[in-house]
């Protein structure tokens, strides 16, 4: 079986050690940052891609991964006109790691329905520290 594509919006404190974590275990990931430097640090470890459009992230990944700081920067990243919803495929599935307000997460998962993907609330618990060991609590739900 082959791995997914992981695709990652985020790459902070937390987000750039989630990122490292799948690169270590051999995932593809396309990533995205306004930070060059966070997208630098990933790109130089390998088996990376950058991309500055979410709709195209999406469209080349079968997995797309959030790690954004409020529901406002989520739900500009799913629907602005190069967003998320525009590229994602049928079948991938959006997990979002943010603590985002339930009304938006509910809203962009109808939306996402819609085309036929997914998507998972996960927030984080623990520290980036925690992030970078691989130890970090995620609470999901759909």
């Amino acid at each position: 079986m082959t791995k997914p594509i992981i695709g990652f919006i985020g790459l902070g404190l937390m987000g750039g050690n989630m990122v490292e974590n799948l690169q270590k275990r051999g995932f593809q990931v396309n990533v995205m940052d306004l930070s060059k430097d966070a997208v630098a640090r990933v790109l130089d470890r390998g088996n990376a891609t950058e991309f500055t459009s979410a709709k195209e992230l999406a469209a080349a990944s079968d997995i797309v991964q959030f790690c954004l700081t409020t529901s406002a920067v989520v739900e500009k990243i799913v629907y602005g006109e190069e967003g998320v919803l525009a590229g994602i495929k049928e079948g991938s599935v959006l997990v979002d790691f943010g603590t985002s307000i339930p009304a938006s997460t509910r809203k962009i998962g109808a939306d996402l329905a819609k085309k036929g993907a997914g998507m998972i609330d996960a927030p984080l618990g623990r520290t980036p520290a925690h992030a970078k060991d691989g130890l970090l609590n995620i609470m999901a739900g759909r």
